[in-house]
């Protein structure tokens, strides 16, 4: 078994999202109350460390190391734009997941409760993505959003992809959270394009300043055309929050398991702090 140390280095980068009517709540609440879209001129950033598994073609197992970093704020009449980057650590961190379709690269893994998937390429610097994302509906208990990410292909031989999404956010105040939706990443590769359908499901338990729940969904990859795919990932995550604005999260999960050799082939996880301000 060959695996890469730890990276020494953590990146720095700029992250975000944003489009639409500002939530009512407050940066200072409960994770799980925590709004969908941020209020406006209010920040969020977070930063992440993770870990992939893959085998070669020898059925050597690989450890891949990759980071991520984002930020976003809320906007006037807009509601929140946000960017994100990430940065891998040797080809061990790129090659993640490149036996299967959706995610590719160790940092991935780093996104912590974000498991949409975008064009990563293929270098050490993941391509940047950008969002736009919008509530519709800001219920307490209820909410609904549109939302837009672009990335943009910046290392050689990747793809624009853009992603339409409806993410949606069910409260029970002070106790659970429900993050789900549906998004239909596209990525335009040359003389076609292909299509992802995801639906993730993530539930989160508040208990005092903690907070855990399973991660699962559904992720259709290639969908319309053939050949398709169709992954199951399954994981938990979990944190503490501290002073009601810094949440310390973690996770651990596999893209795939409905199909074999999950654990070596789609398995990671990742450990990260989150700021909510103010």
């Amino acid at each position: 078994m060959r695996s890469l140390p730890a990276p020494r280095v953590f990146p720095l980068a700029l992250a975000a999202a944003a489009v639409a009517v500002p939530s009512l709540a407050h940066a200072d609440q409960p994770y799980v109350d925590a709004p969908l879209t941020l209020e406006t001129l209010h920040f969020s950033a977070d930063a992440g460390l993770g870990f992939g598994t893959y085998q070669d073609a020898a059925s050597n197992t690989h450890v891949g190391w990759g980071s991520n970093f984002e930020a976003a704020i809320g906007i006037p009449f807009l509601g929140e734009f946000g960017a994100r980057v990430a940065q891998r650590f040797g080809s061990d961190g790129v090659l993640v997941g490149t036996n299967a379709p959706g995610p590719v690269g160790a940092d991935h893994f780093a996104r912590l409760f974000d498991p949409i998937t975008g064009e990563p390429g293929s270098a050490d610097f993941a391509n940047p993505e950008f969002h736009l994302r919008g509530t519709l509906i800001p219920l307490d208990v209820f909410e609904l959003g549109l939302e837009t990410r672009l990335t943009v292909p910046t290392s050689e031989g990747s793809y624009l992809a853009f992603t339409p999404g409806v993410p949606i956010r069910i409260h029970v105040p002070g106790f659970l959270r429900i993050d789900t939706g549906l998004w239909l990443p596209v990525f335009f590769a040359p003389n076609q394009a292909m299509y992802i359908l995801e639906v993730p499901a993530q539930a989160y338990f508040e208990v005092g300043n903690a907070f855990f729940g399973p991660q699962s969904g559904i992720r259709i990859v290639n969908i319309g055309s053939s050949p398709s795919s169709t992954d199951i990932p399954l994981g938990v995550g979990g944190g503490y929050t501290f002073g009601g604005i810094l949440d310390v999260k973690a996770q651990l999960r596999t893209e795939r398991v409905n199909s074999g050799g999950w654990a070596t082939q789609a398995f990671g996880g990742g450990i990260g702090v989150g700021l909510r301000l103010p």
